[in-house]
């Protein structure tokens, strides 16, 4: 095997989170501090619609077509599921069932807050068109299924909860969307992004920064081990 572990893990993981469509909901960060959140310098951080593309950069969709990125999310998905298959052969069995565990949390991560995302997003968008909403959909479906495929066909696959139905977000899960806007957080330039058509977009009056390539496989790997999940590394 000529890649590392860690080399494979990292790939695996950018397979679930790029590409990703998501938002940042006000509501939720203002139940915990709204004197902050509330604040005008926030603005354009919550309750737009942003999308990671396949080659990890990011932009505010603005509602811009983005459908097609999702089909090539389930097809990383699935490759992500045949390495898988190939590692049982390859690994092993501590090797491969430490791997399996480590990425079986991070696909529940995802699949929860996908979830969630479908059940809200038409409550805190109101323009949000039919389109954009589908995408939404479509990464739910995604991840629901890679989810249920793994769990199905792997016996060392960890056995957790169900995805909430309620439509509500835990304190882990909070504490989780909170780093991601951190400096270090893998979506820490969604403030300042620039749309699809390079539309311009208002933005705090501070220094401008370079667009950068928001998710690492290592900052996600550190990101949901750490503060979803409670492991300290």
């Amino acid at each position: 095997m000529k890649e590392t572990l860690n080399e494979i893990y990292e790939e695996m993981t950018k397979g679930l989170f790029v590409p990703l469509i998501f938002y940042f909901p006000r509501r939720i960060w203002n139940q915990f501090d709204k004197r902050k959140w509330d604040d005008k310098m926030f603005e354009d951080a919550f309750d737009h619609v942003v999308l990671i593309k396949p080659d990890g950069s990011d932009a505010l969709l603005n509602n811009e077509l983005s459908n097609r990125y999702f089909f090539i999310k389930k097809e990383r998905l699935d490759k992500n599921t045949f390495k898988l298959l190939d590692l049982q052969k390859d690994l092993d069995e501590k090797q491969f069932k430490f791997l399996l565990d480590k990425y079986c949390h991070q696909i529940d991560f995802c699949r929860r807050i996908s979830m969630w995302m479908v059940q809200n997003v038409q409550t805190d968008i109101t323009d949000l068109t039919k389109e954009t909403f589908m995408s939404f959909e479509l990464q739910q479906n995604s991840f629901n299924e890679h989810w249920k495929y793994v769990q199905e066909n792997f016996v060392d696959a960890p056995k957790m909860e169900e995805a909430p139905t309620d439509g509500i977000l835990n304190k882990k899960d909070f504490k989780a969307f909170q780093d991601l806007m951190k400096p270090a957080g893998i979506l820490s330039g969604a403030i300042s992004t620039t749309t699809d058509k390079e539309e311009e977009v208002k933005t705090p009056k501070k220094p401008k920064k370079e667009k950068k390539i928001l998710v690492t496989e290592e900052e996600a790997n550190t990101l949901l081990l750490r503060t979803v999940f409670n492991l300290d590394i």
